[in-house]
């Protein structure tokens, strides 16, 4: 006779079949081409923005753009004030939040912290969504990425991107891309797991 009765058999349910909307992040299941870029978008005393890279993928961009920050003669306490503030950095309505934008070579203009593609209805052009962010440093340095997605494959002609971070002191800051090497890497994007 046992005291505790057996746990009743958990419910497994099969894996989903759901497949997240296009404009929302890029697919899990395809292999994206790579593109280095390199290109600085601002740069203080304490702050620098650099568009890292660019992963194409067969139906959109995923920009990634690296913040560091220095300590300099910081005390310890406010360094450790600055490296967590660089991960409270969204904050809607904040006038001192970090943003992002872009400029597509049509003339559109997509930021970063306006909702789009909203209840499962896609947007009428192109959207911009936030897709990852993650951070780490040491006593001196700390570096922060951020990924925005870009949805559908941007026009051909300029690229611009833009940002800007009162908190930190960053101005409105843009870097320019040429749309041509990104289109032609789209094709080069595959399936992860075969076909």
């Amino acid at each position: 006779m046992n005291f505790f009765p057996a746990d009743p058999p958990e419910d497994e349910p099969e894996g989903s079949d759901h497949v997240p909307a296009p404009w929302w992040k890029p697919s899990d299941e395809e292999l994206p081409a790579a593109l280095p870029i390199g290109e600085t978008i601002a740069l203080t005393d304490r702050v620098a923005m650099i568009l890292t890279t660019a992963r194409v993928y067969s139906n959109g961009v995923e920009l990634v753009v690296e913040r560091r920050i220095r300590r300099g003669n910081t005390s310890r306490r406010d360094w450790q004030e600055l490296q967590s503030r660089m991960h409270d950095h969204f904050g809607r309505f904040d006038p001192e939040r970090l943003r992002y934008g872009a400029v597509l070579g049509d003339g559109q203009k997509l930021i970063l912290d306006l909702p789009s593609g909203l209840y499962g209805v896609a947007p009428e052009r192109h959207s911009l969504t936030h897709t990852r962010g993650n951070g780490g440093g040491s006593e001196d340095f700390y570096t922060f990425e951020d990924g925005m997605w870009l949805w559908p494959l941007p026009p051909e002609g300029p690229l611009e991107v833009v940002a800007q971070w009162p908190a930190f002191g960053v101005p409105e800051s843009h870097v320019v891309l040429d749309s041509a090497p990104l289109l032609a890497l789209a094709s080069q994007a595959r399936p992860l797991w075969g076909s």
